[in-house]
Order: C-alpha cells, then structure tokens, then sequence
C-alpha cells in the first residue's frame, strides 16, 4: 500500500499539491463570479419589472376615473414636466385625454403635452398636437409661439416666419423675434452666395446691434477674419467663452495685441505672455499666477438666463427652460486646470 502513494517529502508531490489547489481555487472562483453575475441578472430583471408594473401608466389604469382626479393630476403632469420627468408627465396627460369630456379642459390637456412634447425633443408630435389644438382655437398665442418654437428647432424658419406674422397679427409684441427669425433665414440660406450671406450678417448687426453670440459665432465659422474685424472692446466680457475655447489656428494675433482685455484672455489661456491688471478680477488672478508659474488654475463658465434665471453648462440662443431669447449671461470661476467644462465652437 505504501509503494501506491508519492513520499510526501517527494519534490513531485508538493508540486503537484499546489498545482491542485491552484486549480481548485481557480474553478471555484470562476463559479462564484458566474453565480454573483447571474444573481445581479435576475436583480436587475426583477426591479425592471416592479417598474413596468408599477409605473404611472400602470397605476392609472388601475384607478377608476372620476371628474375630481383631474385638476390634481394637472399639477402633478406640470410638477413632472417642471422637474423633466417628461414621460410621467405625457402619460398623464394621454390618460386625461382618454376620459375628459370637457372641452376646455381638454385643450389645456393637449397643450399640456403638446408643451411636454416639445421640451422632451419630440418635435413631430409636438407639431402634430400644435396644429390639432390650433384647427379648433387659431387665436391661441401661447400655442402658436410653442408652435414657432418647434419651426425654429427643426431649422424652418420660413414656417416660423409665418407663425411670427400671425402673432403680430394679433396684437403681440414680436420685434425681436422678427430679427431673430430674420437673421436665422439668412444664415440658413443655402441658395444666397457665400460673400453675399456674410454681408448681410455683418450689416444685420451693424443696424440693429442684436444677437452678438449668433452672429459672432457664425463669422468665426465661415469668415474667421471679418469675424475678428468685428470685435470691440466693450463686447468681449459678454463673448469671454467664445475666445476662451477658440482654437489658436483661428486667433489674430495682431488684433489682440491691440487689445488689453484679449491680451488679459489669451495670456491667462497661456498663448502669450502674461500681461499687467486690467481690473477684470478672474482674469487677472490667472494671469498673476501664470507669472508665479503656477499653470493648473483655468476658467470654468456657466450660463445663466437673466430672465428665468435657470443655469446651464452650455450657451443657447433660447433659453431651454422659459424659451426667452437672447437671455444668455456668461458666468465664471476660476477651478483646476482637467476639471473645467466647455463647448466645441469649431
């Protein structure tokens, strides 16, 4: 019996002791993590199903209708489509609209969605529901400016046009959504000459002195030199984001050497020498700390809209909340250089 089995002090047998628990070891960690793997599996089926089951869509139908759930479910689809819980807030309102029989209740209903629609990004059904409320109440101005808001977004300005027309029609105050709308059709044209396109944007802000982010913006796209000869001192806080992140290939040098607030910009960026106090209190601090070669502080920019005074991390042109235009206030502070956050104007 003994001659059967390996000496344990045999080199050979405590090889092959490790070489088996290594192998013991391996088989039943790979098992332990497809068993770990499979619970999660059926964890996260179990929670998708609780939600399918017990969602808004789910618990309305399991609710009899009577004429009182209305006007609370009204506020809770605003409460929903206030806080950007737009499905909640759609289904709610499809649900309203199954069972209301009021008329005016059932306008305000597919307003409501309609609005929810447009906010979500579903900008065809939105346009559908628009039109649908528009066929029975035409004179209805919050619709028709939801409705020219939905034109603008799906780049039809000639719509748009139409619907500002109507409004003014009707006694509203649409001045600046006229220019609005009307450098937008020019920017948009692709029929109009290249050279032609840029004259009339310059012109257009050179008489009215209205939406200097569209219009500075595009000129850097298309014509970065006429974009540069446009630049004056007193708008280059309001446009500080736009030379912040502009690529150097698309810089004038000359231009800002003759400018001290540009110089105070592209000093703090690092693209030339720091420069002296300008009284701009964050760009000189970057540029005071430059000179002591301290290199990981950068400018951070928030967007703010002067009239719902909501924040965004992005600029717009129209506020995505209260849909105001030309309401864009740039903000900054000053945070560690990797942690700032910004847009690809180019």
């Amino acid at each position: 019996m003994d001659a059967l089995l390996i000496d344990y002090r045999d080199p050979l047998f405590a090889i092959l002791l490790i070489a088996g628990m290594v192998f013991i070891i391996a088989f039943v960690s790979y098992w332990w993590g497809v068993y770990v793997k499979s619970r999660k599996s059926r964890r996260l089926q179990r929670f998708l199903r609780r939600f399918e089951t017990h969602g808004v869509k789910k618990s309305l139908e399991t609710m009899p209708y009577t004429p009182a759930m209305v006007q609370p479910l009204v506020l809770l689809a605003r409460a929903y489509e206030k806080s950007g819980e737009y499905t909640n807030a759609i289904e709610i309102g499809l649900y309203l609209l199954e069972h209301c029989d009021n008329d005016a209740m059932t306008y305000e209903l597919m307003e409501l969605v309609g609005t929810t629609y447009m906010h979500a990004g579903f900008l065809e059904r939105a346009h559908s529901t628009f039109l649908q409320i528009l066929k029975s109440n035409p004179r209805n101005k919050k619709v028709l400016n939801d409705l020219m808001v939905v034109y603008e977004r799906l780049q039809n300005f000639q719509k748009a046009k139409e619907v500002v027309e109507s409004l003014e029609a009707m006694g509203v105050d649409v001045k600046d959504l006229k220019l609005y709308i009307e450098l937008k059709l020019i920017t948009s044209d692709l029929q109009m000459d290249h050279n032609r396109k840029i004259e009339k944007v310059i012109d257009f802000y050179l008489t009215h002195r209205k939406y200097e982010r569209v219009v500075f913006e595009y000129l850097l796209r298309n014509e970065p030199q006429r974009a540069w000869e446009m630049v004056q001192e007193a708008n280059i806080e309001r446009l500080v984001d736009i030379f912040w992140f502009l690529p150097t290939s698309f810089m004038d040098y000359d231009k800002i050497k003759e400018s001290p607030r540009l110089r105070a910009i592209y000093g703090a960026r690092g693209d030339i020498e720091p420069c002296g106090p300008t009284g701009w209190f964050l760009i000189d601090m970057l540029n005071h700390l430059k000179k002591t070669g301290f290199d990981e502080a950068t400018l951070q920019f928030a967007y703010l809209c002067k009239n719902c005074k909501q924040q965004f991390p992005v600029p717009f042109e129209r506020c995505p909340k209260c849909l105001a235009l030309d309401s864009v206030v740039v903000e900054t502070e000053i945070t560690k250089a990797g942690n700032e956050t910004g847009y690809n104007l180019l």
